[in-house]
Parts: structure tokens; sequence; C-alpha cells
């Protein structure tokens, strides 16, 4: 298959940005006759003028910001790296030119932002993908076809967590990951989305969300060292019970809060015919308990690949090339929309998709400021 190189400009070079551009950066690297690639060209940054040999390394591409100069350039995709409550206004400057749009999660500040943005780019015709990398996991995608094919029977339950240590120090200061305006919410929304996107991936769909949100530390310094203290209105640590349309029934509990427990995430299906589990510690196999065979699993299984994913080794970086795992899971994440691009199909990622898991997160903090109440879905 030959292909065209993409021209992509990058809005934000922080550290997310960062990891999008070594992905796209990469990809000679880790393919030699790679099936889709990019060039980036422009890149819009509050803080132009930093990272000049960062810059040097990616082709010296464009730096600007001013966005009206960043997309009058000719650009065939941009993917937004931006703040939350900026998303809205990049991807409709995207979509009124005709750019194709890669956005991290989550899509937006709420779920009428969210809507607005699914019906933009549905006018312009262009093809999106949401960063909901932890999809591309091998493990994810193994209990995918393990659940897809069957083999658990009915689903019964379901437990999923995501813990984060990165704010436990009371004197990190205020940003804007911690201001409801500029984020909207907290662990939840910045974290536990990535919980949720994967409940729907694996299990289908919610029908209704209960959720209990903490904030611990309500006031946090107005810069580094200052003694302005400035109110945290997000939340801390979020546990939520969600019921989907299959009967089955389960938690999602994400913190920024577990005390020296970093990065540990993991997922637990049980069903009338065994179980499985990703510990997304070890994520190249998930862990499959068959009830009939009391046997537990762990390694290849001979199971489909589930319709409509790409295979593994189209998108994934060999193991002798891989650049670890969380920028593993990216490349995987940029490479299949690439693809998608070159191929002209939708993303099973876009933003319709990113629309639901956005419609959970605005449900659950319905429900949380109800006291816990239960909240069917769809919203209306």
């Amino acid at each position: 298959m030959t292909h065209t190189n993409l021209k992509v400009g990058l809005v934000g070079l922080g550290f997310i940005g960062k990891v999008h551009a070594h992905a796209y950066h990469s990809i000679p690297y880790c393919f030699s006759s790679p099936k889709a690639g990019a060039d980036l060209r422009a890149v819009l940054r509050s803080a132009a003028g930093r990272d000049p040999e960062l810059l040097k390394s990616l082709g010296s591409p464009l730096e600007t910001a001013d966005p009206s100069e960043f997309f009058s350039q000719e650009l065939d995709l941009v993917d937004i790296c931006s703040p939350n409550h900026l998303h809205l206004e990049h991807i409709s400057a995207a979509a009124e030119r005709k750019m194709h749009i890669y956005c991290e999660k989550p899509l937006a500040l709420n779920l009428a932002e969210a809507r607005l943005m699914a019906e933009k780019v549905e006018r312009a015709g262009v093809l999106t993908h949401t960063a909901f990398v932890m999809r591309y996991f091998p493990a994810a995608r193994q209990a995918k076809a393990i659940l897809a094919s069957g083999a658990l029977g009915e689903i019964y339950s379901f437990r999923a967590y995501l813990y984060h240590n990165s704010y436990m120090d009371p004197q990190r200061p205020i940003s804007w990951r911690l201001r409801k305006d500029l984020s909207g919410g907290g662990a939840l929304a910045d974290l536990g989305i990535h919980s949720i996107d994967m409940v729907r991936y694996l299990l289908g769909d919610a029908d209704w969300v209960q959720c209990r949100p903490r904030t611990f530390i309500a006031a946090r310094p107005k810069t580094a060292g200052s003694a302005e203290m400035v109110p945290v209105d997000v939340d801390d640590w979020a546990l939520c019970l969600l019921g989907l349309k299959n009967g089955a029934q389960g938690s999602v509990e994400t913190t920024r809060m577990s005390g020296g427990v970093s990065d540990t995430s993991r997922i637990q299906v049980f069903g009338s015919r065994g179980s499985l589990e990703i510990d997304f510690l070890r994520p190249h196999n998930a862990f499959f308990f068959d009830l009939q065979r009391k046997q537990v699993s762990f390694g290849a299984q001979d199971f489909p690949l589930p319709q409509g994913e790409r295979p593994q080794a189209d998108i994934f970086p060999p193991a002798k090339l891989s650049l670890g795992d969380f920028n593993d899971t990216h490349f995987a994440s940029v490479m299949d929309f690439l693809l998608d691009i070159q191929e002209k199909r939708p993303s099973p990622l876009n933003f319709e998709s990113a629309l639901k898991a956005q419609e959970i997160l605005e449900a659950a903090y319905l429900s949380a400021g109800r006291g816990g109440e239960s909240i069917p879905l769809p919203l209306v």
C-alpha cells in the first residue's frame, strides 16, 4: 500500500502534546515500510519559543501562538492537545477548514459542548478520533476478543478502577485541571473517563449511573509557594455504579489521591462461564478463567479479532522497538487514525463514540449533585 504523508498540525506541546509529537516522529523508526505516515507542519502553543531543540528534531514546523496563522496552514489533520475548555474553539476552527481531527480526552467540558462538536464535524464531513488509548493495550484488545466470542457467557458484573497519586501534596498549586470551568471535572473527568470508555468498549452502553465524589484538599496555593489559597471545585476521588443495557452492573472508581499507589488500573469482568481481568501494569495479556475447564490462561489466546479491529501488527510498535507501554498505546492510536484517514473510513473512536462516554460522565456529575441519585440514560 502506497501513501502520502499527511500534513499534521499539533495544538499544544505540553506533556501530552509531546507524547503525540513523539508518536508521529517515531513512525519510520518503528516500521521500515509504514502503511501511513505524517509530517508535523505546524504547532500552536501559548508558550512559543520554548523547546527549540525539540522542534528542530521534529523537522522545524511552524510554531505560533496565533490561531489564525496556525489554521491558515495547509493541513490534513489537526491534533488537539489543548486544555479541555479550548477543545470546542479548536475543533470548530478545524471543522470549518475541513481538516480531520484527533482530540485528547475528555472530548469537551460538558455534554452540550460535546454534542455541538459532533454536529460541527458531521456537517463538515471530516473524520474524527479521540485519544481513549487504553483500548490499544494488547490486553484490552485480547479481552475484547474473549468477550466478543461469548466465552464468558452472560455478564454478571464488573469492576474498573484507576488510581493516581500526583495530587497528594496540598502545596501543589492550582491549575486548570483543578478548576471546573476549565476542565469540566476532576479525577473522574481526567482519569475515570478512560475507565468509562473501557467499560463501553468491552461491555456496551450504560443504562443508568450513580456517583459519589469527594474533594479531599479543598484549597490550593494560587501559584507555587504562594500564601494565597484558591478553592478547588472538582473531585479528587469518585465512585460510580453503572448499570448496563445488557443487564450487568458494576463500579468505576478513580482517584488522584492514592497515596503511593501510582498509575494502577484494573478491569475485572465476571460472567456465567468464567471471568477475565486486565491489569494495566501487565498490559500485554489478559487473565482469563474458564469455569468449565477450571483453568486460568495468561498469554496468547486463539480468539478471532473482534469486528472492526485492525491486526495489532499494523499499528503497534514491534517489541524490539517499543517506545514504552504508555507511548506505545498513543502510537497505536495515532497509526489507527492515520490509516482510517487513508482508507476514508470512520474511526470506532470518533466523536459519536466519545459523545457516549461524555454522556455517562455528565450523568455521573448530575447524580453527584443530587446526592447519588440514579440517573437514567440516555440524557435528554
